[in-house]
Formats: C-alpha cells, sequence, structure tokens
C-alpha cells in the first residue's frame, strides 16, 4: 500500500518537470523523494542515508518513461526521520499459499498465480487480526508452487 501511496505521489511531481527530464539523456534523480536536477557526485557522501539505483526494465516499470534512462534514489541523512510507529504493522499482509510472503508483490511473476483475492477493511482484521489491519492479499500459485520470499 505504501508503495502504492509513494507512486502515485511520485507521478504528480513528475508532471511539473517531466517534460525537462525526458529530453535528455540523463537518468531519473530522485533527492528525498522529489525529483531534482542536482548531480549525484555533487553531494556530499558522508550525507547520504541510502542510495538506490534502478535500471532498464526495473527502471521503467517503476517510473514509467520518466525512468528510461535509469533511476537514482537518494535519501539523506538529513531527511531521515525516526519511525514512532515501528512496533506497528504498516503493510498490507502478503499470503502466497498459506504463508507469509516479504519478497513484495513485483517478485511473483503472474504467469505463476493460480488465483488472487483481496481482503480489505473490517474483513481483513476479522480473518487476520492487527496484522490485517492494513489489508491482505491472498495469492495461490499454480500447482502450490513453492516462491523464494
Amino acid at each position: 500500500m505504501k508503495k502504492l501511496l509513494l507512486l502515485s505521489m511520485l507521478i504528480v511531481l513528475f508532471t511539473t518537470s517531466l517534460s525537462a527530464q525526458l529530453d535528455k539523456n540523463d537518468a531519473l534523480v530522485l533527492l528525498d523523494g522529489k525529483i531534482s536536477n542536482t548531480d549525484p557526485n555533487s553531494i556530499d557522501p558522508n550525507k547520504i542515508e541510502s542510495l538506490t539505483v534502478l535500471k532498464d526494465q526495473a527502471a521503467s516499470d517503476a517510473y514509467g518513461r520518466a525512468g528510461k534512462n535509469g533511476v537514482i534514489i537518494i535519501k539523506t541523512k538529513d531527511n531521515v526521520k525516526p519511525d514512532p510507529s515501528k512496533d506497528e504493522i504498516s503493510e498490507t499482509l502478503i499470503l502466497v499459499n498459506g504463508e507469509e510472503y516479504t519478497s513484495g508483490l513485483n517478485s511473483i511473476d503472474p504467469n505463476k498465480i493460480e488465483s488472487l483475492t483481496v481482503l480489505k477493511d473490517q474483513a481483513a482484521s476479522d480473518a487476520y487480526g492487527r496484522a490485517g489491519k492494513n489489508g491482505v492479499i491472498i495469492i495461490k500459485t499454480k500447482d502450490n508452487v513453492k516462491l523464494k520470499k
């Protein structure tokens, strides 16, 4: 759910500088969640909390046309905020063949899926308690293929 929300927010941000970015052959640079024209080499390495590079199909899948030349995602230490709800379950519960799956939906080959069920709101909480608070995605694979977690 958070990924979908983040992706939706990024799409809105992209519309403001997308046309300029598409005319370049440079990678899309996201600095603390915002499109930036900053040269990544100009950032003090000691101020970087994390750096993620997406390329090829992964970049296009995540950011569409804007990611066609790759994506560099930089999170600075100044922008890192403590998470007060660390103990709370904040992601959608994903079950594959009855087992919790933590690798994310993007890692599942759609051709291996036999059925997919989504529970949300009270139905998810009733069935899975606190773990289902943010929804549950139940996936059954063809022939119960074991997926890597």
